[in-house]
């Protein structure tokens, strides 16, 4: 907890200024809320007294009207200042966030629930503001302004003062008994905001999949189990939490119980003045105030902590190492020597030694789950190999800078994401300074011209939240365009077409086929009649490879290959009976 507050104070160094003129016009408003208090005993001293005037009733009337008026005006001006530097700095750091995401593996995103990092991003982020608007001016003047009445309250009469603070202990007991074992109940209540988000976000991506397949009760079913599991727990720590929050809330704000018998005592026999019990009377009716508040923040403190911790834990993340200096390359030819890897414990490829010549083009085809789009990821540096190396030009690709190895690779993944832009600037992606008529020509290119023009706003028509306003196809071809617009040396299409339509796939190929011309192209294939003539094809197995070469040379020497192509045969043989089957 004491690392979290020293990173916490170190995030509100940067704007130390605001945070302390914060903290002083928070001070000068609780100060200017107990002030009253003073004035209305004096108040009630001038009235019992026969020479009372109204002039001096009128001006201390004035006062206590006044002092209300600045207390809510430092008050404002304190949540102002704080809230200024505190939201610059949640700003500060969503984006650090957003940049550590980038350069850490895809592996870190992959493995977490994106309920998990939304979390991360939104709630934690945002649970920081409560300490850096709220805690800091709030608890500092919550704290010091009472001490400093305390101790001004022990010169008056020391007596009245310890009585102020009998019921105190007890409080503090019943506190102590609510927040035990808090870490662990907060860990677990993390946990269940993690779960909840993770249903939330699964059910409302998999809507469509739901209503298509009439999943909607079962589906509906996970959903609500998830929100009535962290409804069951935050109901059941807070009904053991009430009873002694309650207590506790009783206690603290008993001091009047406590000083007024005391104060008729020591009235009664003469070793107090009637000013000094009106004045212990009114104070104790407002000193509670700042410690309820003192309390409400120390509890939120342990939500504080975790968020914090939280974010510190994915800043803290191992980023993929930084290459510094640009090395020269001797060529884009790409070399897997002796390359394994592993998703945690579950080692996908063995010992993979291949090379893809520059200006080629190279198919990767094998079964399912055989490591084929791992390879591709590889390549782009989506994760780091712990053993072997791969080499572009020459160069390990760990010894090339991000931008580098990016600048070298246009890679269309099998699944597509469009962000919620217009069609034109998601295209645009792939060379941000291009102009709308290189967008254009990508565009036609990629043979999605056609369909974007029919489109309410042509290359201005909004994509949709991922996509979503357009279908499967028509989602790959902006991305295919967008590759094109890149025209970088290397080329990576992962199953780029599988998604496309007989036509549009035809038509797509054709495009390829020039962009291709003169790049290091590696296609993970997925119909197989698409790499056929590629100059050489390498057949995976088990994350092994099984042969390569040429489509004459493996219908030779590969089992694996001449299955694939044997079901690929079959499939080119069918055709649609009139009885309404298909054989």
């Amino acid at each position: 907890m004491v690392q979290s507050m020293k990173r916490l104070f170190g995030y509100a160094s940067e704007y130390r200024g605001k945070m302390m003129l914060a903290v002083l016009l928070a001070m000068g408003s609780v100060a200017a809320g107990i002030f009253p208090y003073f004035a209305i005993q004096q108040f009630v001293v001038e009235m019992i007294s026969p020479e009372a005037a109204e002039s001096s009733l009128l001006l201390l009337a004035l006062a206590i009207g006044g002092a209300l008026c600045l207390k809510s005006l430092l008050f404002g001006m304190s949540t102002t200042e704080s809230h200024q530097a505190a939201f610059r700095i949640l700003r500060t750091i969503r984006l650090e966030l957003a940049g550590k995401l980038t350069r850490l593996p895809l592996g870190y995103v992959l493995d977490r629930d994106s309920g998990a990092l939304k979390k991360v991003m939104e709630n934690d982020v945002e649970e920081l503001e409560r300490f850096l608007a709220h805690n800091i001016p709030e608890t500092i003047s919550s704290a010091v302004v009472p001490l400093a009445v305390l101790l001004y309250l022990f010169f008056v009469d020391w007596r009245l003062t310890l009585s102020f603070l009998v019921c105190i202990p007890f409080a503090l007991f019943f506190y102590w008994l609510m927040m035990r074992d808090s870490r662990t109940k907060m860990a677990n209540y993390h946990r269940s905001v993690e779960t909840m988000n993770a249903v939330v976000v699964e059910y409302i991506d998999g809507m469509k999949e739901i209503k298509a397949f009439n999943q909607t009760e079962d589906s509906f079913a996970r959903f609500r189990e998830g929100i009535n599991s962290y409804r069951r727990y935050v109901l059941e720590w807070y009904q053991s939490a009430w009873p002694l929050m309650s207590a506790y809330f009783v206690l603290i704000q008993a001091t009047t119980v406590s000083v007024l018998p005391a104060g008729l005592y020591f009235l009664a026999k003469g070793s107090l003045q009637l000013p000094e019990f009106v004045l212990f009377l009114l104070i104790s009716l407002s000193f509670a105030a700042p410690l309820v508040k003192l309390a409400e923040f120390a509890d939120g403190i342990i939500l504080i902590v975790n968020a914090e911790q939280n974010v510190h834990a994915m800043l803290a993340e191992t980023e993929l190492k930084r290459a510094a200096g640009s090395p020269s390359l001797a060529g884009h030819d790409i070399v897997f020597d002796k390359v394994s890897f592993a998703y945690d414990q579950e080692k996908v490829l063995h010992n993979l030694s291949f090379t893809a010549p520059a200006a080629r083009r190279t198919a990767i085809i094998g079964p399912s789950g055989s490591g084929k789009s791992t390879i591709a990821k590889l390549i782009c540096r989506f994760w780091d190999v712990k053993e072997g190396q791969i080499t572009i030009g020459g160069v390990d690709i760990r010894d090339l800078p991000t931008q580098v190895l990016m600048d070298l690779v246009s890679f269309v993944f099998q699944d597509t994401f469009l962000f919620n832009i217009s069609l034109g600037d998601n295209i645009r992606i792939g060379k941000p300074e291009a102009t709308d008529e290189e967008v254009r020509e990508a565009a036609q290119k990629a043979r999605c011209h056609e369909f974007i023009m029919k489109t309410s706003q042509g290359y201005d028509t909004p994509a949709g939240d991922g996509g979503s306003h357009l279908s499967g196809g028509e989602r790959q071809r902006i991305c295919i365009a967008r590759a094109i617009l890149k025209n970088a040396p290397i080329l990576i299409l992962d199953e780029a077409t599988a998604s496309i339509d007989p036509d549009s796939e035809e038509q797509i190929q054709e495009a390829l086929g020039v962009l291709a011309q003169g790049k290091t192209l590696i296609v993970i294939a997925h119909r197989i009649r698409t790499v056929m003539d590629f100059e050489q094809i390498i057949v995976l197995g088990n994350g092994e490879i099984d042969a390569g070469g040429t489509h004459g040379e493996l219908l030779q020497s590969s089992s694996v290959y001449r299955s694939i192509f044997a079901a690929y045969a079959e499939t080119e043989n069918w055709r649609i009976s009139t009885e309404g089957g298909m054989f």
